[in-house]
């Protein structure tokens, strides 16, 4: 849990899945987060082994995150985890305020 654990980090694993994800598309993408709490989380990722960040030589100058054959391996309980908490009551998912 200390690796995968944290805030938004399930959510960066699964929209960089399918491919290399520029950082401004991942920020769009996951939402409620702030982009310094995605840095963040992303660094720790990098750190961690999950992630790869390139920075792609380009004008302007773009960064793009990929999920690591490691990080791969995180993929299959965190869509077990998506599948039952898709299955779970609305009044225990609805956003209380």
């Amino acid at each position: 849990m200390r690796i995968i654990g944290g805030k938004w980090t399930g959510s960066i694993l699964w929209h960089v899945k399918d491919g290399p994800v520029r950082f401004n598309d991942l920020a769009r993408m996951i939402g409620g987060a702030s982009k310094k709490m995605i840095t963040e989380r992303l660094r720790q990722l990098e750190e961690q082994g999950l992630v790869r960040r390139e920075v792609c030589d380009t004008a302007p100058i773009t960064v793009v995150y990929e999920i690591t054959d490691f990080g791969r391996t995180a993929l299959g309980f965190l869509d077990e985890l998506r599948k039952w908490s898709e299955g779970l009551p609305k009044s225990l998912t609805a956003n209380k305020q």
